[in-house]
């Protein structure tokens, strides 16, 4: 599992990041001074280390140029509230890896670290038992995927997914509501990797079980399915939302997760959108 050392004073920001970062199925620390961090740099092996410039005790800076001082050739992204360019290129001339201005959004910041990770010399370390749990793991979700699509006379439709790691919650399925009436799932699950899987395991046997009792009424089945699961990993409410889209000869229409458009390619570009309907 990545470890990441996240660096930050802000109790409201740290318990932020620290959540986001977990539920995308990281391995988190906080330290909340700089001595702290360098401590915990030195003693503790991480993967990356998100590292706030105004710290007590001991500023990012200082922090950044005594781990890279002292040979730590781990990724470090900074934190910082200062706009000013100065303080940007001094936190790269220190050796830090990236930097992102606050505030930022959880979206902004995932995309830095899975760039500074891709650009680490022989990237992030897995377990060898770990990797034995992904693979048996990642077979398991496989075979959760529909193997058959039932017949629709009016309509031709695929459905595919790509695990940015060796499994991930995004999940789709082909329900057989009745004859002539299909369901098409798409589920993002928040978080990467087994957890992320594990979930979809739950949302998958609840849909195939609760689906043809609701039929087209798809508000009511994902208020059904929160409460089943609550509070395992969707929300404490859900409103019955539902609305409709006509469909004509020739039309097509695309169902996707932001997995999809935030992938980044080797140079930190975004896939978007925009190449999707391409």
């Amino acid at each position: 599992m990545i470890k990441i050392l996240v660096v930050e004073d802000e109790p409201g920001i740290a318990f932020g990041i620290e959540n986001d970062l977990l539920a995308e199925g990281y391995d988190v620390t906080v330290a909340t001074d700089g001595n702290e961090a360098v401590r915990r740099a030195r003693a503790e092996t991480f993967d990356l280390i998100l590292l706030d410039v105004m710290l007590p005790h001991k500023d990012g800076f200082e922090v950044c140029r005594e781990l890279r001082n002292g040979g730590l050739t781990t990724p470090i992204v900074m934190l910082t509230a200062k706009t000013g360019e100065f303080d940007k290129v001094m936190g790269l001339d220190l050796g830090a890896d990236d930097y992102v201005t606050k505030p930022f959004s959880a979206r902004e910041l995932r995309a830095r670290i899975r760039t500074a990770l891709r650009h680490q010399p022989g990237g992030a370390s897995v377990s060898p038992d770990l990797q034995r749990q992904l693979i048996v793991a990642s077979d398991v979700q496989r075979r959760l995927f529909p193997q058959l699509r039932p017949p629709v006379s009016i309509l031709d439709y695929a459905g595919f997914c790509q695990p940015a790691l060796a499994m991930s919650g995004d999940y789709y399925d082909f329900l057989d509501l009745s004859p002539g009436q299909l369901g098409l799932l798409l589920v993002d699950v928040s978080g990467k990797g087994i957890p992320a899987a594990l979930l979809m395991a739950s949302v998958h046997g609840a849909m195939r079980t609760h689906a043809p009792q609701f039929g087209s009424r798809c508000g009511e089945l994902l208020v059904q399915l929160n409460t089943l699961l609550y509070p395992v990993g969707l929300l404490p409410k859900l409103p019955a939302l539902q609305t409709a889209i006509q469909l004509v000869r020739g039309d097509r229409l695309v169902i996707f997760t932001d997995g999809v458009t935030e992938a980044r390619n080797e140079q930190g570009e975004e896939f978007g959108a925009a190449r999707l309907i391409a």
